[in-house]
């Protein structure tokens, strides 16, 4: 591995920079569809090409400081959290469904809708425990809980309302949960400027917290999967679930880790650092989902994707930053 990451260190952002690439980490090479054995540097393409049709200096190498590399076709990744009407709209007929998971609940539990005042909505991922009154706090995205704010810009301020379900999904002041207690500010740069050459300072979590107006108006059991059991390190191959706002419940497994990928969200753009990867399992509005193994160890915290994969921060890098724990 340490190979791997040396050699990912030295030219993933030569890669980033070739039009068309979103994405480069370290995962598991895939042939015809079928996941191999073989560890390779994954290059994330919005689309696949022939390489005929590229010039010299697009062409991805099949060996990489003789590494084996692969790519994948990832589309275009955004930001999960801003569900959009025409996403997500067919429920199945149970209680587990995107209805009930859009309306007030309480006590409110991950999986559910959950949004910033200003925001649309997106998922409650985790109840945490840290120092709060009453010692609990719901953990999400900065962009779900505060409103994808580098904490300079005005678009959130601590003590903000938060509200279940999110204000795309009908909350308003008579559903105020919590109020936001803390963030790790983005960091980002004009898309203006990042398409003239200039690199945006690295993120590595989209995290935030909010505590709740009173303890007992949150429980910690995820919807649909129960009590988290711990936290564990992602690794290639790893089978994953999430139980989130848009999309319910849903499982894949880990395509790759150690990702640097890169996203634009209205006028700003963003890198992201050492980032997992899974397959496609979540939609808009699935953001601050907590993806678990099937022994529901979290794994990572939902903030990113496309139609073809699911991009998600390792749950420890976000539990320190915060200072939190499960």
């Amino acid at each position: 591995m340490n190979t791997f990451l040396t050699a990912l260190e030295k030219h993933k952002y030569y890669f980033l920079a070739i039009p068309g690439v979103v994405s480069i980490g370290i995962g598991l090479k895939t042939v015809q569809g079928k996941r191999t054995r073989v560890l390779s540097l994954v290059m994330g393409v919005k689309k696949k090409r022939s390489r005929i049709t590229l010039t010299r200096a697009q062409v991805i190498p099949r060996f990489l400081d003789n590494l084996p590399t692969d790519v994948v076709e990832v589309g275009k990744i955004s930001f999960q959290g801003f569900a959009l009407p025409w996403i997500a709209e067919n429920p199945p007929d149970n209680q587990d469904n995107a209805n009930f998971r859009k309306t007030r609940v309480r006590p409110a539990q991950p999986g559910v809708s959950i949004g910033h005042y200003k925001t649309t909505a997106g998922t409650m991922g985790a109840v945490v425990r840290g120092r709060f009154p009453g010692g609990l706090a719901i953990l999400s995205n900065n962009h779900i809980l505060a409103n994808g704010t580098d904490g300079r810009d005005g678009r959130a301020t601590t003590g903000d309302p938060i509200l279940q379900p999110g204000p795309f999904d009908g909350g308003s002041d008579k559903d105020v949960i919590a109020r936001l207690a803390g963030f790790v500010p983005y960091k980002w740069v004009s898309v203006k400027d990042y398409k003239n050459g200039k690199k945006p300072p690295a993120n590595f979590v989209d995290a935030a917290l909010a505590v709740p107006v009173e303890p007992n108006m949150v429980k910690r059991n995820i919807l649909g999967l129960g009590t988290i059991s711990g936290y564990t390190e992602a690794v290639p191959g790893m089978p994953v679930v999430k139980s989130g706002r848009s999309t319910g419940i849903t499982s894949g497994h880990i395509t790759a880790i150690h990702n640097t990928l890169s996203l634009e969200d209205e006028d700003r753009a963003f890198i992201f650092e050492d980032q997992i990867a899974t397959t496609p399992m979540s939609d808009n509005g699935d953001s601050g989902s907590l993806i678990l193994t099937p022994d529901r160890q979290a794994v990572g915290l939902l903030f990113a994707g496309s139609d073809r994969i699911t991009y998600a921060a390792p749950i420890g890098r976000v539990l320190r930053e915060l200072n939190v724990s499960i």
